[in-house]
């Protein structure tokens, strides 16, 4: 079990840590495009969450593949998981013109149903994270956390 458990954590951390780096490295204007075109956030807001949830995705990605502050960055990743699979349900169910959900910058993509199943599936393990104690090759467990 703590081998899964491992597995897991690097997985869902991982995911993050890809999701910002690559969304960093490209230019924050076709991330801000991205999220106008999910029309929930209004303009003079847009540039800084572009700014901050890559920052966001890369530093708590980091911590959890580390096993650093594991239930704190598995609870952090699991709201921003939450609150993506709302935003791609809303854009659904109201037909917004959004063509690819920018989870991944322009690394990878993915349309909103496959990023729905992807961010549903990535939820769920990072849930079961939330609930274990540091283990197996942690810095938590290592620092005494």
């Amino acid at each position: 079990m703590p081998f899964i458990l491992l597995a897991m954590r690097i997985f869902v951390g991982a995911v993050f840590v890809y999701s910002g780096w690559s969304k960093l490295i490209s230019p924050i204007e076709n991330f801000m495009a991205v999220i106008e075109g999910y029309q929930f956030i209004k303009q003079p807001y847009i540039s800084t969450v572009a700014f901050v949830l890559p920052w966001l995705e890369l530093i708590f990605g980091t911590f959890l593949s580390l096993g650093f502050l594991t239930r704190v960055s598995s609870t952090v990743l699991s709201i921003f998981l939450a609150v993506f699979i709302t935003l791609l349900l809303r854009s659904l169910m109201l037909h917004l013109p959004v063509a690819e959900c920018g989870c991944f910058g322009s690394g990878i993509i993915l349309t909103p149903w496959q990023a729905l199943f992807l961010d549903s599936g990535i939820l769920v393990v990072s849930l079961i994270l939330v609930r274990q104690r540091p283990r197996w090759l942690s810095l938590d467990r290592i620092l005494n956390r």
